[in-house]
């Protein structure tokens, strides 16, 4: 009986603080069950698989560079979303609107994707079965994929790059916005002292997935007045990442917060967009697929 009532209290204080973390995004982002709004003009809704056959909705946005030269293979990224938010989000707005071909998707249990029970776990296999996805694709240059993701989702984006780099698949670059360093301390940010005694995930924490990088490009963007989720949390994931031998950048915005720093900020999204031009190339330069003697 006691282990039972510690698992539903588990599970209840699980729900209630990455409710907190939410922050995620604009109040009207937060998902509610239902399908999102039409996607914008040029949005391509797909479905893909994942690992336990369940269905995921994502958006895949051409990039100015596959617009002109259709039927190359462009550079695209990978944007995972946090806890209350959606495919639909605006926390990649300043990429797509640099001109990157951007994919983003939704969780299991979010959107128009599967409904299914959440765990990090669960997420991390979300978020590697969009990779795989988007890698699959005839329009995107497997070997130019950046993974960006904020708040929870920066945490599935360290994962996927992980995993990438252990299979021998490795990414790009990742670039981590917000995150958390490890589950049972964000929980104890929230819940002092209980969150350490029951914080813990099925999953690794971003800063074991961060330390597990190996030699992929990681950019860590904070900001130093984020009331959700402390700046000592990137801190500790930089820590890991360079004691692993991991090439890492750190970028701390004085103000901003959790969300209004990527929204209306112009430090940490132009840190991000020069890492990404640094790894996968401005978005507007053409790639594999056309001879330069055809390029326009």
């Amino acid at each position: 009986m006691v282990t039972l009532l510690a698992s539903s209290f588990t599970r209840m204080l699980t729900f209630v603080v990455i409710t907190l973390l939410g922050g995620c995004n604009l109040m009207n982002q937060i998902p509610k069950g239902g399908p999102p709004p039409a996607p914008p003009e040029l949005v391509q809704v797909v479905r893909f698989p994942t690992t336990d056959k369940l269905t995921l909705e994502g958006w895949f946005l051409p990039g100015a560079a596959l617009i002109a030269n259709p039927g190359t293979r462009q550079p695209a990224v990978l944007f995972c979303h946090g806890v209350q938010d959606s495919a639909d989000s605006n926390m990649a707005d300043f990429i797509k609107e640099a001109g990157y071909t951007v994919f983003s998707f939704d969780y299991r249990g979010f959107g128009n994707s599967s409904k299914a029970d959440l765990t990090a776990e669960a997420l991390a296999e979300d978020s590697w079965a969009a990779f795989e996805y988007l890698r699959s694709r005839p329009d995107v240059d497997p070997d130019k994929i950046a993974v960006y993701g904020h708040s929870l989702g920066a945490s599935m984006a360290l994962g996927v790059g992980a995993r990438a780099f252990k299979e021998n698949i490795p990414v790009a670059c990742v670039v981590s916005a917000s995150a958390f360093s490890t589950y049972r301390r964000v929980m104890n940010d929230f819940v002092p002292v209980g969150g350490f005694l029951i914080g813990g995930t099925d999953a690794p924490d971003p800063e074991d997935w961060a330390a597990a990088l190996g030699n992929t490009p990681l950019l860590i963007t904070h900001g130093n007045d984020d009331d959700i989720i402390p700046v000592y949390h990137a801190e500790r994931i930089a820590r890991a990442a360079k004691e692993a031998g991991v090439p890492t950048e750190v970028v701390i915005s004085k103000r901003g917060g959790h969300i209004v720093a990527y929204i209306f900020g112009s430090q940490l999204p132009k840190a991000i967009l020069a890492f990404l031009a640094k790894h996968i190339g401005p978005p507007g330069t053409p790639m594999r697929g056309v001879p330069p003697e055809d390029r326009p």
